[in-house]
């Protein structure tokens, strides 16, 4: 399987994506500060609208490759020390290394899902009785293995950057386990076979030295990666990522930029406040992104090959995106221009756009001021509900394919309340290489 991303706005080609099922049903209310969330999530709906962002995404032209079916391939066809290697791993993680001789007898359907969804004790017939397993009963607490919720957002565990997938590290244990299952299935599915870049088992790093998430790196160009260095992904992982892993992988890379972000769960990630839209055109968080007369724009650091890092002074991430985009760029706020709409709608994931390719991009309904702000930017807004028959909703996304501009927006309403939109729900593959430009020489 090819890997080529160098852009953000490519048309879409192939994409991975995991749609929600019984691990999110398997989170009850007590669990939601473990596991990341807010509140506890709708199943049916929330799959009905993952289903209808891959409809989208499908009649855009793009494959849409689905996690689950991937990982069970992957378990079919891994050698049996490879299995055994993960097993090991997530049990360990859990706390439950005992469990492992059970879970590599399962056949590989069943360990895939068991993997996601999470294994209960009583699942697990004829193990010694444990300190663990007798703790658990008295917590009512089931699980020898916890579900993984967060796996629909499937931008953050690894990364398409050019022609290599970057293996994340979470930066929380509720999520640790996301990076190994998207891995070994993108590396062992017989129609995968990716390779794979940055993988070796840092566990043993504190997690403030090796935090790496996706939704924090944005390709701009064949030249240009742009990192925020947030509460999830750190700077010191950032460094090595450059250093040791994208600048020796890729010759025509010539510089990183780390985004200074708040570490705040408003913001987790660079695309909570910026994502790519059209050529020259982006949609983001204005008060961080640019400044304003109240709060300071975030400070830019830039790494560039065989150099010490060196912080910007004065350079917005405007600025920046300027420099090396053009200086025709432009940034439409997202919530548009009234500060409370801007909160509000950054908070609803108003500014984490999926680009189909340029100019077409999937953001939620409820953002209305944000869609109204690129309707002001030449988008028609492509209405989508999960009501529409199938031929109704090929219809309209291919009208909306036809316009020079389109957003694709759908309510989203048990998707946006897991924090998250469209690009943080998708990890793109493959997109079309854009007509390039020749590599700039910063001033800045």
């Amino acid at each position: 399987m090819e890997i080529a991303i160098d852009s953000e706005i490519g048309p879409l080609r192939r994409v991975l994506v995991h749609r929600p099922g019984e691990e999110i049903v398997r989170m009850t209310q007590h669990d939601l500060d473990l596991m990341l969330f807010d509140d506890i999530l709708a199943p049916d709906e929330t799959a009905s609208e993952h289903a209808l962002m891959a409809d989208v995404l499908r009649e855009a032209g793009a494959e849409v490759l689905q996690l689950g079916p991937l990982l069970t391939e992957a378990l079919t066809a891994a050698p049996d020390d490879a299995r055994r290697e993960l097993v090991d791993r997530v049990c360990e993680q859990a706390g439950a290394p005992g469990v492992a001789a059970r879970l590599v007898e399962w056949d590989a359907e069943r360990l895939a899902i068991g993997l996601v969804r999470g294994v209960f004790w009583d699942e697990l017939q004829g193990l010694p009785t444990s300190l663990a397993r007798l703790r658990a009963g008295t917590r009512n607490h089931r699980f020898a293995i916890t579900p993984v919720p967060n796996l629909m957002f499937m931008r953050d565990p690894c990364m398409a950057v050019y022609d290599r997938v970057v293996v994340g590290r979470m930066a929380t244990a509720a999520r640790a386990r996301e990076p190994w299952l998207v891995a070994f299935a993108l590396r062992y599915a017989p129609r995968a076979g990716v390779p794979l870049l940055f993988e070796a088992d840092d566990s043993r790093r504190g997690t403030p030295y090796r935090s790496l998430e996706g939704g924090d790196l944005l390709v701009l160009s064949p030249h240009v990666v742009m990192i925020g260095c947030s509460i999830r992904t750190s700077a010191q992982t950032i460094q090595r990522l450059a250093e040791e892993a994208l600048f020796p992988a890729h010759p025509r890379l010539h510089r990183v930029y780390a985004v200074m972000m708040p570490e705040a769960r408003s913001v987790m990630h660079l695309d909570t406040i910026l994502t790519h839209v059209d050529r020259g055109l982006f949609l983001g968080h204005q008060p961080l992104l640019a400044g304003t007369q109240d709060t300071p724009a975030l400070r830019v650091a830039r790494l560039s090959r065989d150099r010490e890092p060196e912080l910007l002074g004065g350079a917005a991430v405007l600025d920046v995106l300027r420099e090396e985009l053009g200086a025709e760029t432009e940034l439409v706020p997202c919530g548009g221009d009234d500060p409370l709409y801007q909160e509000r709608e950054q908070w609803t994931d108003g500014a984490n756009a999926v680009a189909m390719g340029p100019g077409h991009v999937i953001l939620y309904a409820r953002n209305t001021h944000t869609i109204r702000a690129l309707e002001g930017q030449g988008f028609a807004e492509v209405r989508l509900s999960v009501v529409h028959t199938e031929e109704q909703r090929r219809e309209l996304i291919a009208e909306g394919l036809q316009q020079p501009r389109a957003v694709f927006s759908f309510s989203g309403s048990e998707l946006s309340r897991a924090r998250g939109g469209g690009r943080c729900l998708t990890m793109p593959l493959e997109r079309e290489p854009l007509a390039e430009s020749s590599p700039k020489v910063s001033s800045l």
